[in-house]
């Protein structure tokens, strides 16, 4: 019944708004999808940017149902970005995203001048993997699918997340400011008419190991007008306290559609439909583990921790593990550094046996 809809979509309709979503690993998605986030309304459509073993093919539009970016990926904020503006939105308008999406990117790789360069220095061979997924150009892919989306309705909004690699600039500033002005430009948009939301990385209440990056986001509608920055405090973190846990991207993607709803004008919605969208939900109190550690010339990082450490593992910036070594116990740990040379970011989780965790962020 999808392929039947979604081939009656000839001609240009004005009530098929469409969002354009791009980032790094917090947008591609990593949240464990349950069956809660799968329940998806008529209307509420993706394009596949890629194609997949799921039956994705690129440039078709399929129901919304996560994951979005890829086949194999987990929910990202879109998912419930979509849902706020489903539910509240004032017309019974459908509804689309493009979403493209590269696990720890720097911002130079949307960057339609960059982009070549930033790839050929790409070393890890899973972000090589992603990106060929895209035919090598990310922008391009985005720009592609736009305008075949563009035949059948019009582009209303871009979401952002992307920053926990290189946003501690102003350069990062610029760099989005001018791949803003080259979507523009490429799609035949009024930025008047199409406002950016960026999204903060993990918060500071979270211990995000990113959360320095955040002060530079917020600066983000300073130099581009038509931007809006939305909040993490109080978005759930996963252990690597880089990603967000499934709750932490449903907080997170109703705050993306409260804020693209007010920019386009519905200003009396505010932050009570969050409130009855994502009740709150008890967590246990467990007592944090501090984490004192340094590293030496031959690039091994000595931990001091408050409590007995049981496990260590490594986490690339895409979120994935690349090691996990289980421990005694101790409040030491010698950490090498050295393992995966390839991996220019790092982060090192250290685990207690009461479940807490805390986070190091090594950039090379």
């Amino acid at each position: 019944m999808l392929a039947t809809f979604a081939s009656t979509i000839r001609a240009q309709d004005n009530f098929f708004y469409i969002y354009l979503c791009f980032g790094q690993s917090n947008m591609v998605g990593q949240g464990a999808i349950e069956p809660q986030d799968c329940d998806i309304e008529d209307g509420v459509l993706s394009m596949s940017a890629v194609d997949g073993p799921d039956g994705r093919k690129v440039g078709e539009w399929r129901k919304a149902v996560p994951p979005l970016c890829r086949a194999n990926t987990g929910l990202s904020p879109v998912d419930y970005f979509l849902r706020v503006l489903r539910k509240n939105h004032p017309l019974n308008v459908r509804l689309g995203v493009v979403h493209v999406a590269i696990d720890g990117c720097g911002i130079d790789l949307f960057d339609k001048d960059a982009c070549q360069e930033y790839v050929a220095n790409v070393k890890q061979d899973w972000m090589k993997n992603e990106i060929d997924a895209y035919d090598g150009n990310p922008y391009q892919r985005l720009v592609d699918m736009a305008r075949k989306a563009q035949k059948e309705g019009v582009i209303r909004g871009i979401l952002l997340h992307q920053g926990e690699t290189d946003a501690y600039n102003d350069r990062w500033l610029e760099k989005v400011k001018k791949i803003y002005n080259d979507l523009m430009a490429d799609l035949n948009l009024d930025p008047a008419k199409v406002p950016l939301i960026a999204g903060e990385a993990v918060g500071k209440d979270q211990n995000g190991v990113c959360a320095h990056a955040n002060p530079t986001i917020n600066r983000l509608p300073e130099v581009l007008p038509n931007s809006y920055v939305v909040s993490s405090e109080g978005c759930e973190a996963g252990p690597d306290h880089l990603h967000f846990t499934a709750q932490g991207y449903r907080t997170l993607g109703m705050r993306y559609g409260i804020k693209m709803l007010q920019a386009m004008g519905f200003k009396e919605l505010g932050e009570g439909m969050e409130l009855e969208a994502s009740p709150s939900v008890a967590q246990p109190t467990v007592t944090p583990i501090d984490v004192d550690a340094s590293v030496d010339d031959k690039g091994v990082m000595h931990a001091v921790a408050t409590k007995p450490i049981t496990k260590i593992e490594y986490v690339s910036f895409s979120g994935n593990t690349l090691k996990t070594i289980n421990m005694n116990g101790e409040t030491k740990a010698d950490v090498d550094l050295n393992l995966f040379p390839e991996e220019k970011h790092l982060v090192i989780v250290f685990h207690d046996k009461d479940g807490a965790s805390t986070s190091i962020d090594v950039t090379r």
